[in-house]
């Protein structure tokens, strides 16, 4: 018995004995990076990039992976086809051209982030902005009996942690000002949303929250609006879902739109303060809550920026 338990002992410490004595291997530093590194280059633009991370502790990149634009905690949102050629939703993305680098730089300046005060910007935009000269938006069609790529090309694409600008290319040159409308108005919706999609909105007035009951279900577009509602009534609307979309009404829509007479069953935001649609004027009350909120908070009017798109 006192044999068989030796020999037991002798076979767990031999093999620890061992081990210990072999030479360990010496410590590195890992070499996966895990961020990101402004200047990417040595160029003129490179400083305007380093003084806007200075400023907003945000980065600019032109060089990126495809891990960095479309990997989120929920998996991969590039799209691509199936063994079917049927094509999921998502978009794709390419890095801009070096040569209009500069150019798209002073063009984002003008058309977004001028437009936002510091305050804001710091608190608001996401860890990366991607500049690009193709961002599309890609879906499933179908045509002749088989799957085809539906391709279009945005003005920008929010993803997670980032957002992709398009038009680093020479397009910038031949812009129009009607095209520059549409796309900095585009571009400012993609960054509230943006806003909205990583819960930012984390608090709101009670001034807001007070005028409408979410625990009640509506039953129709005209009913949702009549108690200050814009979110789809027949999915789940909530106070905070609702306040993300008064401030995408304001940015997209000029006050002259939103005043204009609608038909209350119409879910875009034509004519949300017209008493055709705000029967009640609830929606008029919680607009202007929203909106002084960022006046008072960051000096900000959201209007204003909506008001362009005139």
């Amino acid at each position: 018995m006192k044999k068989n338990i030796y020999q037991l002992m002798l076979m767990v410490l031999i093999p620890a004995v061992f081990f210990s004595c072999q030479k360990e291997a010496p410590l590195t530093p890992s070499t996966e990076k895990t961020g990101y590194v402004v200047p990417q280059g040595s160029n003129d633009y490179d400083a305007i990039i380093v003084n806007f991370y200075s400023t907003y502790g945000k980065y600019i990149l032109y060089n990126f992976t495809d891990k960095d634009t479309y990997w989120t905690p929920n998996g991969w949102k590039n799209a691509y086809s199936s063994s079917t050629g049927m094509w999921n939703s998502g978009y794709q993305a390419a890095p801009a051209d070096p040569l209009f680098l500069k150019k798209q730089l002073t063009f984002l300046q003008n058309q977004w982030f001028s437009l936002y005060p510091a305050k804001f910007l710091k608190d608001f935009l996401p860890v990366k902005i991607m500049l690009c000269t193709q961002v599309d938006s890609i879906w499933s069609a179908y045509s002749n009996g088989a799957f085809t790529k539906g391709v279009k090309a945005v003005a920008a694409w929010y993803n997670y942690d980032n957002i992709c600008v398009n038009n680093g290319n020479a397009s910038i040159d031949a812009m129009t000002p009607a095209n520059i409308t549409a796309y900095r108005t585009k571009l400012n919706m993609i960054f509230i949303q943006s806003i909205i999609g990583r819960n930012m909105i984390t608090s709101i007035p009670l001034s807001y929250s007070n005028l409408t009951d979410y625990t009640v279900k509506q039953t129709s577009t005209t009913n949702a609006y009549k108690v200050g509602i814009l979110y789809s009534y027949f999915k789940t609307p909530t106070a905070v879902l609702d306040w993300g979309l008064y401030m995408l009404a304001m940015v997209s829509c000029s006050e002259t739109t939103l005043n204009r007479s609608t038909a209350n069953t119409d879910a875009t935001f034509s004519g949300i303060l017209n008493v055709t649609k705000d029967a009640n004027g609830v929606i008029r009350k919680k607009y202007n809550v929203v909106r002084q909120y960022y006046i008072d908070n960051y000096g900000l009017d959201l209007q204003a920026i909506g008001n362009l798109a005139n």
